[in-house]
């Protein structure tokens, strides 16, 4: 008996990896990140040239999708401090990722979202908020743009900066910077030789799933409130450092 493969993938995998692509997309189209965060770890025990290059292509369309739907809601003083922070945030992740150990990278990534989450609920819990000025935001764009090129989890450092603002505006304006970042993060994985021919056939694994994330997360992110968000943004990173950690460990 002949078993067909996809990318090297037996079909009930291509389809349980579609199927999480559809979840975090969905995720992602609603709060404005998640798909890497959520779904990274677990691609990268399937296949470890899902992580970073494949889940960074596969993003495009959404992030783009998502910066259009939404685009009178971004924040465009702070997209611009954002992105300023971005690019050096990419290339120390290339030159880290070539110079360093993959797994003290993963480690030292998800220790630090770790420790972000926590930081984040005890100033929440004070009625303290996290300020978007130039100097949070350049900095959080510098450590998306870093985390993201090593382990395509970038959305933490963005994420915990705006949590507590309008979902409209937060969902709008990290589309519009992840669409900026993820140009410049593929960039510079095609100046670098990152990207091959199994890497371009795991995108189009999960492409549909991330494609189809879309509308239903229209659907969703109408849905959304402030009381909703800031909890769920706290989750979904302190989930991602956990799966972090796992993948990492196995």
């Amino acid at each position: 008996m002949i078993a067909f493969e996809i990318a090297g993938l037996p079909l009930y995998m291509v389809a349980v990896c579609t199927l999480l692509a559809l979840i975090g997309s969905s995720v992602q189209g609603s709060l404005g990140f998640g798909l890497g965060m959520l779904t990274s770890p677990i691609f990268a025990m399937i296949d470890h040239s899902f992580v970073p290059v494949a889940m960074m292509l596969a993003v495009m369309p959404l992030t783009f999708g998502v910066a259009f739907r939404d685009r009178k809601f971004i924040d465009a003083s702070g997209f611009k401090w954002a992105i300023l922070g971005r690019f050096p945030g990419v290339f120390i992740g290339i030159v880290a990722l070539r110079a360093m150990n993959k797994d003290a990278l993963a480690y030292s990534v998800a220790t630090s979202v770790t420790i972000a989450v926590i930081i984040s609920i005890i100033t929440t819990k004070r009625g303290q908020v996290v300020p978007t000025n130039a100097t949070t935001l350049t900095s959080a764009g510098f450590a998306s743009g870093f985390m993201g090129t090593v382990t395509s989890i970038g959305g933490p450092p963005m994420a915990l900066v705006y949590k507590d603002g309008d979902p409209r505006t937060v969902r709008a304006t990290l589309a519009a910077f992840f669409s900026i970042g993820v140009v410049i993060t593929v960039t510079g994985f095609i100046l670098s030789g990152e990207i091959g021919r199994h890497e371009i056939a795991l995108t189009l694994v999960i492409l549909p799933g991330v494609i189809a994330g879309l509308p239903v997360s229209s659907l969703l992110g109408n849905r959304m409130s402030p009381e909703i968000m800031r909890p769920l943004i706290l989750a979904i990173c302190a989930l991602s450092a956990g799966l972090l950690f796992l993948q990492t460990a196995l």
